[in-house]
């Protein structure tokens, strides 16, 4: 289990263009992974590891793999190779398995017990979200539409997730709250199977 994942700002990891925080990211974060996005527009940030995928990807030929089995089995062979055969100049003519011991200890084992739906709700719960109430009393909320009431129409409200379970708490411009919203697609099984993905939460 890694402790960290960086990668660039677009979906399914980041969502630059909105004020939310995607779904992806919050599945790392219930596995107690670091979700951490490039800035936006700055490949440059991560040109390290999309240089060394692009090196992975020749070396394991994937477009001449038939199958999900013939690519696995490619891209075990390419990190064999990259990491025990391979005699890097700069590190003075060595394989990286002979200078990077660490590369084999597994400090953190795979264990499915460690995903933990209140880490991701904790991490959601930061953020505030203002969006306007429709002409019929309607907020979007990860595109799904709630009601707030037709007397709050072209108000703005706020919208934050509690810390605990998946209910939206709706406040007002003086913190007062209209209204509590329960939504199921973030419940724990939803958020593990990542199956709140099969709609396009994008907003």
């Amino acid at each position: 289990m890694p402790k960290a994942i960086r990668t660039d700002n677009g979906l399914p990891f980041g969502i630059p263009c909105r004020d939310v925080v995607s779904i992806m990211s919050l599945w790392l974060k219930a596995w107690g992974i670091i979700p951490i996005l490039n800035r936006p527009r700055r490949p440059t940030d991560n040109s390290k590891v999309e240089r060394a995928q692009g090196t992975t990807s020749r070396w394991a030929e994937v477009k001449k793999c038939a199958d999900l089995n013939a690519l696995q089995q490619q891209l075990d062979e390419a990190c064999l190779i990259q990491r025990e055969k391979y005699p890097v100049l700069r590190l003075g003519k060595v394989t990286r398995a002979n200078l990077y011991k660490s590369l084999y200890a597994k400090t953190r084992p795979f264990n499915q017990a460690i995903f933990d739906e209140l880490k991701a709700y904790e991490h959601l719960s930061k953020l505030v979200m203002a969006r306007k109430v429709g002409e019929n009393g309607m907020v979007v909320i990860y595109d799904k539409p709630f009601s707030i009431g037709a007397a709050h129409k072209r108000k703005i409200v706020f919208i934050k997730l509690r810390s605990d379970e998946p209910q939206w708490t709706v406040l007002d411009e003086r913190n007062n709250i209209l209204k509590v919203l329960s939504d199921s697609r973030f419940d724990r099984d939803q958020l593990f199977n990542l199956t709140c993905q099969r709609t396009k939460i994008i907003c």
